[in-house]
């Protein structure tokens, strides 16, 4: 199944939107690991969130931290829309798979990278036990990295390249 959705950067993008439109197609996306990665994302922003509002001594915390709760807690903490509805449609079918189709204009790119950089940092801030959130697994990074490298090789007009990792976490 292939479907047409708008951007999955909103709450990321900051332009004015007057880029050119590409189309980006996601091929074999694995709908579970999608689904963890945005779980994961999810309980991710809360934490910053709750961090941003409830942070007493900010003198205790790194400034990079700081800054990441700023970023991701006060500035892109609010809920957004986001093209979720054809994925859950497809894990309610068991469906292991689906093709996307997003619209998205050229300066996308800025912003996966932007995302890119604040997940790896918040790994960093997780791995050394400064979050409650668990960090990302091995799989989830991989499947992450995939996913934003498509938007960026596809924008500068290359072809898409199909998932061809796992389809789910492995069993602990």
């Amino acid at each position: 199944m292939t479907s047409s959705q708008p951007s999955p950067f909103g709450r990321y993008d900051d332009s004015s939107g007057d880029d050119t439109i590409h189309e980006i197609r996601l091929l074999n996306m694995p709908v579970r690991l999608l689904a963890s990665g945005r779980q994961h994302h999810d309980e991710l922003m809360h934490e910053f969130a709750v961090l941003a509002v409830s942070l007493e001594n900010r003198d205790s915390v790194p400034a990079r931290m700081l800054e990441m709760i700023d970023t991701l807690g006060t500035r892109y903490g609010r809920a957004a829309d986001r093209p979720d509805s054809l994925v859950d449609e497809a894990i309610a079918r068991g469906e292991d798979v689906i093709d996307l189709t997003y619209q998205v204009p050229a300066h996308v790119v800025e912003a996966a990278d932007a995302l890119e950089q604040m997940m790896d940092e918040a790994d960093d801030f997780c791995r050394n036990e400064q979050m409650l959130t668990l960090g990302r697994s091995d799989v989830q990074k991989r499947f992450a990295k995939w996913y934003l490298e498509e938007f960026r090789r596809q924008v500068n007009g290359e072809e898409p390249r199909a998932w061809n990792g796992p389809m789910d976490e492995p069993a602990a």
